[in-house]
């Protein structure tokens, strides 16, 4: 008999066993449980009762013979010690059977119902969560009173276990129904791969951002999206932070299959198998567009000008406090240019405040097209307007840019069928001369701005007022230099070079004369160094170059004698721009023989250009062409450097010529130059002779040759070939 029953038992199992695993409903398979407990214990009846988690108490979800009347009495029932088997179930998470429930004190809270329909015994038995919570009981009531057998135990055991496994197999259709639903239904972006980061399966949000449709990336890696905005290293944070904590989130920049690049806020989970091991990658991502967008817009109108569209006072101050921070560090100057446009007012007073505005916004596109690129100007109020230059080297190009604001502000404006003249008055203060913050350096500039009207407007004044004087007269002289080559101002003047033995002139220098209209002969020392920061010596230099040549071959064809020409080179000359494309061009439309040109450069520039100076200088031995080394003596020369160059000819320093015979400390340098130029097996000239005790003491020491007054006085090029023609 009891074995029957255990076959009959299990096959009552594989068969709900079955219905769980064919996906029929929650409640016909308890409904089926129940009634095959009910044919396997005869006068029974049998209930599963559920827990609800969020009220706590137990329901009837299940029992299909169960009387209806009864089903009231038991419905929202409380878990305690005196609510039957059920509630004592529940709450102990223990089998109780009641075997004389007319008896037992733990059925007297449902003593009425316990009365009114004749139980006699129940039988009750709990079933839990995957977490071992309870989620509700299964019961066998009884009419008759009575102990459970061991094949009752076991009976509700296996229908406890099969009632609990109904359960949580329908949580967890739930859940997955739900995460169905969300996955399906998600604004955000959602990937799932393999371990091996395969992908498995997309959303439809993944389509709608990416532009990518699930079929074109099944199988893929998800690094289809990359965009290339982050490099190696970011990648790697993330995969070690999910290999270590399995999930990372942060901003990212993708790429849609049109090829257009996008931010997104990406969220990754690492979802783990039973061993521990990697199973899946979940990634959750959303289009954060347009949230940069309206960031941006909010940042823009936090720190810009909402007339003009510059930077406002704010955004201004912090490149200006960022740019004195570079600076402390760097040698390179900056400076901040104060403007205030003069009588504006008037312009708001006759012609209204709508015309005022658009002409405030005309004069900040004309100031902003007409800056360098790297410089800053904003509009901190009314008619007021910052300008912060950055990598100056000298307060003259901050000069030069407030002119040339000034400049352009000056040609007219037309607005609404008016022209509208306006003038600026610009203040200047430097780093760090003028000030060490970014509030000090404002406030210079705007009493240097102030300093401009006072002045009578129209014009820039820097902080300090004998700087402002200074860079206007460098400027003015830049400027009278432009006009000084453009009006053939500049002349060359010839000094002879003499052989030391025999007085023989066998070469001349060629030096610059700027014949002004008004101040008459300006000596090189004034101008060269203007020439040289303005750039305008490539220019000056060259035609230095071209008309001197130009005059020795014109000579040699008057059946002069061939003489060496030298020619002064500045360093911002020794380019390979300048050796290798101008003076070859120079050389060939002259027709001068680059063997008889020596070009002469300073000890310190030579010296000061280790590092640059070796490819064009080096050139020069390819074009035939001498080189010199002037003022020798007066820096410090390396002499490895000096062996390295091609150099032809060693010019000793007038200062050391000037004191002797006398100075004997002059003697000795001039012997050991003339040593030293000799052993390397180069020439050496001596400048500034101007007496014959001079003369012979060089000629004693075996110098070369001569130069100085003592054999002629630079001159001009008329008058050189005269003395050439008597030397002949």
């Amino acid at each position: 008999m009891e074995s029957r029953q255990l076959s009959r038992l299990l096959e009552m199992q594989q068969k709900i066993l079955e219905s769980i695993a064919s996906g029929q409903s929650r409640r016909q398979i308890l409904d089926d449980l129940c009634l095959m407990i009910e044919a396997l214990v005869p006068e029974a009846l049998t209930s599963v009762m559920l827990l609800n988690p969020e009220s706590g108490s137990l329901n009837v979800l299940a029992g299909p013979t169960f009387p209806a009347e009864a089903i009231p009495y038991f419905n929202g029932m409380t878990p305690s010690p005196v609510m039957g088997s059920c509630g004592n179930a529940a709450l102990s998470g223990e089998p109780v059977y009641v075997t004389d429930v007319c008896s037992d004190p733990r059925w007297n809270g449902l003593r009425e119902a316990a009365n009114k329909l004749g139980i006699g015994a129940c039988w009750s038995i709990p079933f839990f969560s995957e977490k071992q919570e309870t989620l509700g009981t299964f019961a066998i009531t009884l009419k008759n009173r009575g102990a459970p057998t061991p094949f009752h135990c076991r009976i509700l055991e296996i229908a406890s276990s099969i009632a609990g496994i109904t359960i949580r197999n329908r949580q967890r259709e739930e859940r997955l129904l739900q995460w169905n639903t969300v996955f399906r239904d998600a604004s955000e972006g959602m990937v799932i791969t393999n371990a091996q980061g395969a992908i498995i399966d997309v959303n439809q949000s993944f389509t709608n951002i990416t532009g990518y449709a699930k079929d074109e990336v099944l199988g893929k890696n998800p690094n289809i999206l990359n965009s290339g905005c982050q490099d190696t290293a970011y990648y790697q944070h993330m995969w070690d932070s999910l290999q270590t904590s399995g999930r990372w989130q942060g901003e990212i920049w993708n790429r849609r299959k049109q090829g257009d690049i996008y931010p997104e806020w990406l969220s990754i989970s690492r979802i783990d198998n039973e061993e521990g091991k990697p199973f899946n990658y979940v990634a959750v991502f959303s289009d954060i567009s347009r949230i940069k967008e309206s960031e941006r817009k909010l940042y823009h109108l936090a720190h810009h000008d909402p007339l003009t569209g510059l930077p406002n006072r704010l955004l201004m101050t912090t490149r200006l406090e960022h740019a004195v921070q570079q600076s402390k560090r760097t040698p390179i100057h900056l400076a901040l240019m104060f403007i205030d446009l003069d009588h504006f007012k008037n312009v708001n007073d006759s012609y209204g405040h709508a015309l005022g505005d658009q002409l405030l916004v005309n004069v900040a596109r004309r100031l902003s097209s007409h800056l360098r690129s790297g410089d800053t100007i904003a509009r901190i109020g009314g008619d007021e307007f910052v300008v912060l230059l950055e990598q100056l080297e000298q307060p003259n190009q901050a000069a030069a840019l407030a002119q040339s604001c000034i400049d352009t502000l000056a040609r007219p404006f037309a607005i609404a069928g008016q022209e509208i003249f306006i003038t600026p008055s610009i203040g200047i203060a430097l780093f760090p001369e003028d000030g060490n913050d970014a509030d000090t350096l404002l406030k210079h500039a705007d009493i240097a701005m102030y300093r401009s009207k006072e002045e009578g407007r129209r014009q820039y004044s820097f902080y300090t007022k004998k700087l402002s004087d200074k860079v206007r007269e460098r400027l003015k002289c830049e400027m009278l230099l432009r006009r000084a080559l453009q009006h053939q101002e500049f002349e060359l003047h010839y000094q002879p070079q003499v052989c030391a033995n025999n007085c023989k002139i066998v070469g001349a220098e060629a030096l610059l004369r700027w014949n002004h209209p008004e101040q008459g002969q300006i000596l090189p020392d004034k101008f060269i160094p203007v020439l040289e920061e303005t750039g305008l010596i490539q220019e000056v230099g060259a035609w230095v170059l071209q008309t001197a040549c130009r005059q020795m071959q014109e000579w040699e064809g008057m059946g002069l004698p061939k003489i060496r020409l030298a020619v002064n080179l500045s360093a911002k000359q020794v380019s390979p721009e300048c050796i290798n494309q101008r003076l070859q061009k120079i050389l060939a439309e002259s027709g001068f023989s680059p063997d008889r040109l020596e070009l002469e450069i300073t000890e310190h520039s030579i010296m000061q250009g280790v590092d640059s100076g070796n490819q064009p200088l080096s050139s020069l031995r390819e074009l035939g062409v001498s080189l010199a080394i002037d003022d020798f003596g007066s820096g410090h020369s390396s002499l490895m450097r000096l062996k390295q160059l091609p150099v032809h000819c060693l010019k000793i320093e007038r200062a050391l010529v000037k004191d002797i015979p006398d100075d004997l400390d002059n003697q000795a340098i001039c012997r050991a130059v003339v040593a030293l130029g000799h052993s390397l097996g180069v020439r050496i000239v001596a400048e500034g002779v101007e007496s014959e005790a001079q003369a012979d003491f060089l000629r004693s020491i075996g110098c070369d040759e001569l130069q100085g007054y003592l054999y002629g006085h630079p001159i001009a090029a008329d008058k050189f070939r005269q003395m050439l023609v008597g030397h002949h």
